[in-house]
């Protein structure tokens, strides 16, 4: 049971999707269906798909040995690859016994080749048969079954056949090269004329007429591939590198978590506007890059990776705020907040800084940020960072050299061949920006970067959020995988200067850091980070509520050195000019101590707007609400304070907007619960089973609850609840399992 259990907990690992599945028996028919096992299959390499086709070209069980006579393996490689397509569900062992659980297979033709010609003696008519071996060279006799095996024989002399096949006309030796290579088959055809090439191919014996479709038998293309051909398991081909210097990536990663940090925070306070059809705009996009200091596609990058970590999401379709999730990632150690944002980047299927699907030439067009699509550059990318893996510290090399790896390592390559290089690129210039790649090589954090990312669910996130609560750094550097240990310590103090700047070296600490943002401004960020105090800046604060004493107490605090004194003065004397003038409500009220204020205030120029009445000595009225009144008045240079109903001051706090997300049916189930759980699993209902695929499969099904169906679609199972988007409706559902009488799949 434990070998079990943890052989279980790793297929869930390596494939999450299937741990929606009640029980074993369910997740036997998951894994047989090969609509779910093609995608997975693809994200393999080369000796995985010729070893994978080898078995289904042997009838879908074989034994170990048979295959291996099958295969040119002189490296020995067939045990391992064996080992990873169980890993991933896409094969069964059994001792020597080797088994596939698709049937008749994943693949149309494997390695290019048709069925083999005793598959043909139900379609063909005994004179085709005849005709056949005639032009091998034979002469026919006995029946039906006598003449395939006559034919059959003859397929045997490969010099023969060649022989023959060189003495074809140049259209038809062209068509019976394509057919050997592959695929085999000219579908829904019809050719009048004998002299057509096709034609000639079936008089001459090389082809069989099945129905409109002409097919070229098994023996037929062996026989032309040459005596002795066989699939060859070559491994990874070789990379040519040159010597690099070993880089960090630190500096890159902290400015990775900063560029977020920032972008977080302006659509927190400024959301940002999506266009009509989904999607930033240009025009939106100059902005972030603008508020980030970036390029226009680095600030595409950032908007993918926040949104694949969840810490922006869309409001209505209508602009993207940040989410309630970002509090506690930047409440994170700088290994973990750096790690979220590497995996998501991971995960991403599209390439952030090349936004096309790339699979033909109508599909190059860009697509706005931030929304995933599917495209092969996701599988790319992580094709590359694998390829990057296998390179020994101290190498490097470049788009080109990494062409060849990276097409044996996924068929996306070949798929997108009109982006397949800029997608190569862009994975080496996106790994850039966060650290894991430099100059063509690994960086120190993107080898301790996990090959595979760790699911993320919400056990893991409370193990994180103890670990930071309890400042356990080495518990923070396990759950991380060591890359805590690359990252400097956060800094807790900074070195406060006469210029009115405020120096932090390398990554300030979470609550240094809002400190400093609540009252000075973030003017840089290198090896070390830049703020400035201005007479606007401490405005702010005191806006917020708090005091000179306690802005002072707070910087005195977080200072490494005493506290300048123009630093000092500036606070104080702000202080002391803030709050002369009050503004309250109906609309508007303004107050100021001193009778000339008020004066000066309704002779401005600046302030026409607000169309301000002088009722008395120290009192005038504004056309304008309160809020808009500030905003002029502060503009204009002033320093007024807000005022509640009873006379107070009022303190403003810093308009943040976090939107509420649920990710519980977005994120991945804990493998080991989820595997236990399978384990325990007893019979199941036909209702549990429809459910469970819809959950896998993307599938529609018709869920009847309180004596009413729902057409829905989206379903996520989770804590034995299920939810989904319901078509009757048209709205979202959550039923408990236990209320579901009944469900089945369209």
């Amino acid at each position: 049971m434990l070998r079990a259990t943890a052989e279980l907990t790793a297929l869930l690992g390596r494939r999450p999707e299937l741990a929606a599945a009640p029980s074993l028996e369910v997740l036997e028919r998951l894994l047989a269906r090969p609509d779910l096992a093609v995608p997975v299959l693809l994200d393999l390499d080369a000796d995985c798909h010729t070893v994978s086709q080898a078995v289904q070209a042997a009838g879908g069980e074989t034994t170990r040995a048979e295959l291996a006579g099958m295969l040119h393996d002189p490296d020995g490689r067939l045990d391992g690859v064996l080992g990873t397509l169980a890993g991933h569900g896409l094969m069964a062992l059994d001792g020597d016994t080797v088994r596939s659980p698709h049937r008749p297979g994943l693949w149309a033709h494997p390695f290019g080749l048709g069925r083999p010609l005793r598959e043909f003696t139900k379609k063909i008519t005994a004179e085709a048969l005849k005709t056949m071996v005639k032009a091998l060279g034979g002469q026919p006799q006995g029946r039906k079954a006598d003449l395939v095996t006559q034919a059959e024989e003859l397929l045997r002399d490969g010099a023969s056949v060649r022989a023959r096949a060189a003495r074809l006309p140049r259209q038809a030796a062209e068509l019976l090269k394509t057919m050997a290579a592959g695929p085999p088959v000219l579908e829904q055809l019809y050719y009048g004329s004998s002299a057509h090439p096709v034609q000639l191919l079936v008089n001459a014996g090389f082809v069989a007429r099945d129905g409109w479709d002409y097919e070229m038998p098994r023996e037929v293309a062996l026989a032309l591939r040459g005596d002795g051909w066989q699939p060859a398991l070559t491994g990874q081909p070789g990379v040519p590198t040159g010597p690099r210097t070993e880089a960090d990536g630190v500096a890159a990663a902290l400015a990775a978590i900063d560029r977020v940090e920032a972008l977080v925070e302006l659509a927190a306070t400024a959301p940002i506007t999506e266009l009509k059809s989904g999607g930033v705009g240009v025009r939106e996009l100059k902005r972030v890059s603008k508020a980030l200091g970036v390029p226009e596609q680095e600030a595409a990058l950032w908007l993918d990776v926040a949104y694949g970590a969840d810490l922006l999401a869309s409001e209505s379709d209508e602009r993207l705020v940040s989410t309630t999730l970002v509090d506690d990632w930047l409440a994170r150690a700088p290994d973990a907040r750096w790690l979220a944002l590497a995996e998501a980047w991971h995960r991403l299927p599209q390439a952030a800084t090349y936004r096309v699907v790339g699979c033909c030439a109508d599909h190059m067009e860009p697509l706005a940020p931030p929304y995933e699509f599917e495209c092969g550059a996701g599988r790319i990318r992580r094709a590359v960072l694998d390829v990057l893996r296998t390179l020994s510290p101290g190498l490097g090399t470049d788009a080109a050299g990494l062409r060849a790896a990276v097409g044996w390592r996924t068929r996306a390559l070949a798929d997108s061949a009109h982006a397949a290089d800029a997608f190569v690129g862009a994975a080496l210039r996106e790994g850039e920006l966060l650290g894991i790649v430099a100059d063509g090589a690994l960086t120190r954090l993107g080898r301790a970067l996990p090959a595979e990312p760790q699911p993320d669910t919400a056990e893991a996130d409370e193990r994180e959020r103890s670990r930071a609560e309890a400042g356990d750094a080495e518990a923070r550097d396990r759950g991380t995988g060591g890359l805590g240990r690359l990252f400097p310590t956060p800094s807790t103090t900074a070195t406060l200067q006469n210029d009115l700047t405020a120096i932090v070296p390398g990554l300030p600490a979470p609550e240094l850091a809002a400190f400093l943002n609540s009252c000075a401004d973030l003017e840089s960020r290198d090896r070390a980070s830049v703020w400035r105090f201005s007479e606007r800046t401490i405005r702010r604060a005191l806006d917020q509520g708090t005091d000179a004493g306690t802005l002072l107490d707070g910087l005195a605090r977080f200072s490494a050195k005493t506290l300048p004194q123009p630093l000092r003065y500036l606070v104080t004397d702000t202080a002391r000019k803030h709050g002369t003038i009050k503004v309250a409500a109906t609309p508007s009220v303004i107050i100021a101590s001193d009778p000339a204020v008020i004066a000066e205030l309704c002779g401005a120029r600046a302030l026409r707007k607000l169309s301000l009445r002088q009722v008395a000595p120290t009192v005038a009225l504004g056309a304008l609400p309160p809020e808009e009144t500030l905003r002029l008045l502060r503009q204009s240079g002033h320093a007024p304070v807000a005022m509640s109903a009873d006379g107070t001051i009022k303190a403003e706090s810093a308009r943040r907007r976090r939107l509420p997300v649920d990710i519980a049916g977005q994120r991945g189930n804990d493998p080991a619960a989820a595997a236990a759980a399978i384990l325990q699993g007893g019979k199941t209902s036909t209702a549990d089973e429809a459910l469970a695929l819809a959950a896998v499969t993307g599938e529609v099904i018709v869920i009847e609850w309180r004596r009413r169906e729902h057409y829905m679609e989206d379903l996520h199972l989770a804590d034995g609840v299920v939810t989904g988007y319901c078509h009757d409706c048209d709205a979202g559902h959550a039923f408990a399992r236990t209320e579901i009488q009944k469900a089945y799949l369209l």
